[in-house]
C-alpha cells in the first residue's frame, strides 16, 4: 500500500490537510472518505481510522481522511467550527476527491464516526455517495444543544472548555437549525450502521431510527459485542474493520 499527504483550500480559503491510503498498483480505486468525530482528528481514537484505512487498502479499496477545518492540522481554530462548516467541508472534500486520478468516481463511499456519522448522514442526500457507513452516528449532540448554550450564557459562561479546546456557543446555535433524521432523508443508496453494544453515548433507538429512514434493501444495522463508543479493544476494532471492509467490497 502507499500513502499520500494531501491538502487543498476549502470554500472559506482554509487549508484542509489529510492522508490518502491506497492499494498497491495503479488506476482508479473505490474509495472510502472517512469523517472524524467531535474533538477528534483524521487518525481516529488511538489510530482507529489508520487501522481501518490500512485494512481497506489490503482489500483493494482506498481511503481518504481529512481533519475538518478548525480541527487537527487543518487551518482554523476549534472555536470557529460550526455544524454548517462541517457539512461544507464534507462537500468540498467530496468534490476534491472526484477530481483525483486514483479515485473511481462511481464507487465513492461516505463514512463517519460519531459526530462524523451525524455529518455523513446529513451530507449523503446532498452528495449521493455509492454507499454510506455510519459508525455510532452522534445525533445526541443535537438534543437540547441550543438550550444548553442559553443556560450556560445565563450563568455567565461564555464558552465551553473541552479539555483545553475552546467551544463556541455559536456551534450549538447553528446546530439547532438542523434536524438529524429529517435532514438524512432522501439518500437512496446502500447503508451500513455499526453500533457497539456498550456504547455509552449513542443509544440503540438512534441507530434504529436512522436505519428506518433508508429504503434501499441493502441496509444493515450491525452490532459489535462489548464495544464502547470508540470500539476500544482489539476484538472490537477487528470486528468493526471487518464489517466496514465487507460492506465496502460490495459497492
Amino acid at each position: 500500500m502507499k500513502t499520500l499527504q494531501i491538502e487543498f483550500a476549502n470554500r472559506q480559503g482554509l487549508v484542509l490537510r489529510g492522508i490518502v491510503t491506497l492499494p498497491d498498483g495503479e488506476g482508479a480505486f473505490p474509495v472510502v472518505i472517512n469523517l472524524h468525530g467531535f474533538t477528534g482528528t483524521k487518525e481516529g481514537h488511538k489510530g482507529l481510522h489508520i487501522t481501518m484505512a490500512r485494512k481497506l487498502a489490503e482489500e483493494g479499496i482506498g481511503c481518504i481522511r481529512f481533519d475538518f477545518s478548525n480541527n487537527g492540522e487543518s487551518d482554523g481554530e476549534f472555536e470557529n467550527m460550526t455544524f454548517t462548516s462541517l457539512i461544507q467541508d464534507t462537500e468540498d472534500i467530496w468534490n476534491w476527491a472526484k477530481e483525483q486520478p486514483y479515485v473511481d468516481c462511481d464507487r465513492m463511499i461516505l463514512s463517519g464516526h460519531s459526530m462524523g456519522g451525524f455529518v455523513a448522514a446529513t451530507s449523503a442526500p446532498r452528495i449521493h455517495p455509492a454507499g454510506l457507513i455510519l459508525m455510532c452516528p452522534g445525533k445526541q449532540m443535537w438534543d437540547g444543544c441550543g438550550e444548553r448554550s442559553r443556560a450556560m450564557e445565563q450563568h455567565g459562561i461564555l464558552f465551553g472548555d473541552i479539555e483545553g479546546l475552546k467551544f463556541s456557543h455559536a456551534f450549538n446555535y447553528d446546530l439547532e437549525k438542523y434536524n438529524p433524521f429529517e435532514d438524512a432523508k432522501g439518500y437512496e443508496g446502500p447503508v451500513l450502521i455499526v453500533r457497539g453494544t456498550k456504547d455509552e453515548l449513542v443509544d440503540e433507538e438512534t441507530c434504529e431510527t436512522y436505519l428506518s429512514l433508508y429504503q434501499n434493501p441493502n441496509k444493515h444495522l450491525v452490532h459489535v459485542e462489548n464495544a464502547n463508543h470508540n470500539f476500544s479493544g482489539i476484538p472490537c476494532r477487528t470486528e468493526l474493520t471487518k464489517q466496514v471492509c465487507l460492506f465496502a467490497k460490495e459497492i
